[in-house]
């Protein structure tokens, strides 16, 4: 689980997030990145949809997902809103392909530097 002062919580949070547009997607999710005035350190949200499958296996996938994303913590940079969207493939998608998938998009995004 994420501590608290990481986790993107609320609806006018994410919300603005969205409205940013600055999405890069890969093969099993996709990633928002808002760069805010915020003095903080990140915060990120994690989402996914009922069409990846029941309950069971979104949870799983997000948790999946929190569990790729931990190494990473202490390396974004402070004043970053992220969101990470699971797609369809995330729930037959193997760890080390989630892993790779979101390395991919932080590096893209400009968020792990060069």
């Amino acid at each position: 689980m994420l501590k608290k002062q990481y986790r993107l919580r609320k609806n006018n949070d994410f919300k603005r997030v969205y409205e940013g547009k600055v999405s890069i997607p890969a093969g099993t999710l996709v990633l928002y990145v808002l760069k805010t005035q915020r003095k903080g350190p990140p915060r990120i949200g994690i989402s996914v949809s009922k069409r990846v499958g029941n309950s069971v296996v979104r949870n799983r996938a997000r948790r999946r997902l929190r569990e790729a994303m931990r190494p990473y913590l202490e390396l974004l940079p402070y004043g970053m809103d992220l969101i990470i969207i699971g797609r369809v493939r995330i729930a037959e998608a193997s760890f080390s392909q989630i892993q790779k998938d979101l390395s991919r998009v932080l590096s893209r995004s400009g968020c792990l530097g060069k």
